[in-house]
């Protein structure tokens, strides 16, 4: 999706851009993933529960980078709360790497 959305943001196409990162965020993410997880989230499965719990924050903080161009303060903001990881690879969301895929 990113690669997609990339390609957008470069023919200046950001109506087309902010469709895809809604979607994917609105009805991927939360309709679809998130939900999944929540019995991940609830078993018993500690090595499930920690698995389930990086890949969503690995996805919050590619999303979060993603939407970053339409909404630079809140983005930013809800990046600075978030901890450290490997994921989160820059202090400031604007100086973080443009995610390769999601």
């Amino acid at each position: 999706i990113s690669k997609e959305i990339t390609g957008q943001l470069e023919e200046l196409r950001f109506d087309l851009a902010a469709d895809k990162i809604y979607h994917y965020i609105w009805h991927t993410f939360a309709d679809v993933i998130l939900e999944d997880s929540k019995k991940y989230l609830a078993g018993e499965n500690e090595a499930e529960k920690r698995s389930t719990q990086r890949m969503l924050y690995e996805i919050f903080c590619r999303s979060l980078k993603l939407l970053h161009p339409f909404m630079p303060f809140v983005t930013e903001t809800i990046w600075q709360e978030m901890p450290q990881s490997k994921f989160k690879e820059a202090e400031l969301l604007m100086l973080a790497e443009w995610p390769v895929q999601i």
